[in-house]
Parts: structure tokens; C-alpha cells; sequence
């Protein structure tokens, strides 16, 4: 019997994880990425473990990507785009162009995850992002760690506060984006654990909208955070971000207890970049018949439904459907693989 073949399009967290769920029940996997490398965003994040795993999931993208590699069953088709999509009976094919050649391809099922893009600062001026150096996004920092290994091999020793900024480009109606990216408290929350571990007296201040608890466990890290990492919450959004004429960056907010305004300077100003739909979503939910939801993101076939999309045997893996951190990326996307599966072989 001819094996069942599904199309995964996109190679991050959660293309490989619904891809090597099919591959371990047996079906033959396309797995589609416009990138020159698998792995998505998640791969260039650091390790956020101190002196015990503070759970950032970055070390599971990793071992998919060598497990991706070492299995038969998947084939893995770089700097790929999807140029044409037709129904083909009960399942479907596609034209994948590659390099500048054309692939044809026939399968039975797709599930697409194509993750997100961050939100574009170019957008903010406020926050004078490119024009003082030490303004950078949270990726930046996870890749500036990543490959230095240290707060102080990556920016100096002269850094003895740090501020992060939550909520840049999310919750914010007067653009668009009236939802929560969710995944931002943590993850600027195990970044500041993380720093604090290496430089024990360095000041630390977060300033948020509401810190939301979203995923196990954040309660207690968030209490942690507080009282034993002796971080500073601070309940404002910077209104303005400037270096010159001083020789440290300046971030001007609003007091909310007594609404005055203050200015407290900064050696490095971290950003939290909101999760925003992927570039290219309405073009490809186009190709594929399926529906966009009112930010952009590809839209499951109902409100409590999040996998299954309104076409039969195409299905949704991870952020591309809204926002998730990596376990709930992964756990989304082993969903989508066994419904793909159950279509397949119904």
C-alpha cells in the first residue's frame, strides 16, 4: 500500500513537531521552509537555566532539529515557497518552488506553521530603537546571549541597569493590536532571572501593563522574582526613550500612583516585542481557502476549535494560529498531527 503523504509548511517548533509525529506513525512528511535552515525563531534562543532548568523549552527546538535530520521519513525542502495549491480528490497538490526550480508535490493533508514576526519597531519611534545602541529587542538580547554566553561579554562591564519594556506593539487598540501576546512576562521574567544570576548586584526594572500569568508554575516564579531576585516592577509605559545629551540612556514615564511624570536612566533598555501574524499569512490563506482572523492570524474553523480550519484535511500547528510559548507551540502542534493523522487514514 502507497504511503500516506502530509504537506507541513513551515520548519520552526511547531512544523517539526507535527511532522515528526507523523513520521513515528508512519506517514511520509513535505516539510516546506522559506528559510535556509529549520528550527524558526525558538532555535536562536538562549538557555535560561541558572542554577536549575527555569523550563524556556529553547533546548527542546534543538533536539527536534537533529531528530528532523535523522529521520527518513521527512523530507526537508529549504528556501521553499508555496506557488500553487489545488485540491486534488480527497487530498490535495502543490507546486513548492525551490531556488528558482518547480516541485510538484500530492498529499493527503497539510498542516501549516508558519509562526509569527515580531512586532516592526519601525513603527515606534518613542523608544529611539536603531538610533541608540543599547535600545534592542528581547530577540537580540537571547541572540547576543546565546553566542557570548554573558550579560558582560555580550554589552560590557559598564552595564548597572537594565530596563525592560513590556507590551511594545501589543494591547495597543490605536494600531490594531487589541489582544496580549501572552508569552511576554515570562520570557522577559526568566531573562531577568538570568542576568540577575550572573551579575547579583545589577538593578533590574520591568515596567508592565499587567503582568500576565499565563502557563504552570509562574505564580511562584513571579513571587521568586520579587522578593529573592529583588527585581523592580514598575506599573508604566515609557512615553519616550533618549540618550543625548548624557552619556546613559533616559526613559521618561508617567508615575501611576501620582500620574507625575519621572525620568530614571538606564545603561540597557530591553524591549518585549508583541507576536504579530506572520508576513505573507493572507497570501497563502488565499492559496489555501482558509480564513484569516481579525488580526491576521490564520483562523481555526471556530472559537473553541483551533486546529481544524474550514477546509477538510488542512489544519493549524502553533503560533501561526495566535499567540503560544514554545510548550504550548509544541503541544498544539501534536494535536494538529494526530487530527491530520485520524483524516488521513479515515
Amino acid at each position: 500500500m502507497e504511503r500516506k503523504k502530509v504537506l507541513v509548511i513551515g520548519g520552526g517548533a511547531a512544523g517539526m513537531t507535527s511532522a515528526l509525529d507523523l513520521a513515528a506513525q508512519g506517514v511520509e512528511v513535505f516539510l516546506v521552509e522559506k528559510e535556509a535552515d529549520i528550527g524558526g525563531r525558538a532555535a536562536e534562543y538562549c538557555c535560561k537555566a541558572t542554577d536549575e532548568c527555569n523550563r524556556c523549552a529553547a533546548c527542546l527546538v534543538l533536539q527536534q532539529k537533529e531528530k528532523v535530520a535523522q529521520e527518513p521519513l521527512i523530507q526537508v525542502l529549504n528556501n521553499a515557497l508555496i506557488k500553487e495549491f489545488k485540491k486534488n480528490g480527497k487530498g490535495y497538490k502543490a507546486t513548492v518552488a525551490i531556488g528558482g526550480q518547480d516541485l510538484a508535490l500530492e498529499f493527503q493533508a497539510v498542516i501549516v506553521a508558519t509562526g509569527f514576526d515580531p512586532y516592526d519597531l519601525g513603527r515606534r519611534s518613542e523608544f529611539a530603537y536603531g538610533l541608540e545602541k543599547n535600545v534592542i529587542s528581547g530577540l537580540e538580547l537571547e541572540r547576543a546571549l546565546k553566542e557570548k554566553g554573558t550579560l558582560t561579554a555580550a554589552f560590557g562591564p559598564d552595564v548597572k541597569k537594565i530596563g525592560f519594556i513590556q507590551c511594545v506593539g501589543s494591547r495597543d487598540l490605536s494600531i490594531g493590536h487589541g489582544y496580549c501576546s501572552r508569552v511576554c512576562c515570562m520570557y522577559a521574567a526568566k531573562l531577568a532571572k538570568l542576568i540577575r544570576s550572573e551579575l547579583p548586584e545589577v538593578e533590574l526594572d520591568i515596567f508592565y501593563m499587567d503582568f500576565q500569568s499565563f502557563g504552570k508554575g509562574f505564580g511562584d516564579f513571579d513571587k521568586e522574582l520579587r522578593e529573592s531576585d529583588k527585581v523592580k516592577f514598575i506599573r508604566a509605559i515609557p512615553s519616550k526613550i533618549y540618550g543625548f545629551p548624557y552619556d546613559r540612556l533616559t526613559v521618561r514615564f508617567s508615575d501611576s500612583l501620582n500620574g507625575q511624570q519621572v525620568e530614571d536612566k538606564y545603561d540597557l533598555i530591553v524591549l518585549s516585542l508583541a507576536i504579530t501574524p506572520a508576513a505573507g499569512n493572507g497570501d497563502l490563506a488565499q492559496k489555501l481557502g482558509i480564513n484569516l482572523d481579525e488580526y491576521g492570524f490564520l483562523a481555526g474553523s471556530s472559537d473553541v476549535e483551533s486546529m481544524a480550519t474550514s477546509q477538510p484535511g488542512i489544519y493549524l500547528a502553533g503560533v501561526c494560529q495566535g499567540p503560544k510559548d514554545i510548550p504550548q507551540t509544541i503541544g498544539h502542534a501534536k494535536a494538529a498531527a494526530g487530527m491530520a493523522r485520524n483524516y488521513i487514514f479515515s
